[in-house]
């Protein structure tokens, strides 16, 4: 692969890419040094890449992998939430649903993530998580079913 190309690649997943990342650690600044290794990573194995449209599926990973050697790397003093919470820049606009699917458990928030932010195949969910899509359909409808009652609870019971 070209360093063009691989540039090109790049550019279409990188906003999918930190999507992942930030729902897998929930903090912006994390995500992005986790994107930031990951195309580093990438851009130094981009021989591997055999198959053009597995491209973003691979990036997948490699960000996932990334995300995870951070999450071990961390270290956690008593008040650091105090401190995240405060650390946290101010969005331009509040996005109620990303907050009820930071709030889920992980195993669920990344199935919903990888299939609804970044629009995955189940197949492709089961490569980048290495589960059985069985196991991705199962995490799916539990995450659907926690925002479902996430947003019952916080819109009086109105239809989903």
């Amino acid at each position: 692969m070209r360093a063009e190309k691989f540039c090109e690649c790049v550019s279409k997943c990188r906003n999918d890419l930190y999507i992942l990342a930030l729902a897998m650690l929930e903090n912006e600044a994390d995500a992005e040094d986790a994107v930031g290794n990951a195309i580093v990573k990438a851009y130094e194995n981009m021989e591997q890449v055999r198959a053009f449209h597995k491209f973003k599926q691979w990036m997948l990973i490699i960000t996932k992998n990334e995300a995870l050697k951070i999450m071990k790397k961390r270290l956690y003093l008593p008040g650091d939430e105090v401190v995240e919470a405060l650390a946290k820049p101010v969005r331009a606009h509040y996005d109620e649903l990303w907050d009820i699917i930071q709030d889920m458990k992980e195993e669920y928030r990344l199935a919903v993530v990888l299939f609804y932010y970044d629009g995955l195949s189940l197949r492709d969910i089961s490569d980048v998580l290495d589960i059985p899509v069985g196991t991705v359909k199962s995490r799916l409808n539990r995450g659907r079913m926690e925002l479902r009652a996430a947003l019952e609870r916080g819109n009086g019971n109105d239809q989903i």
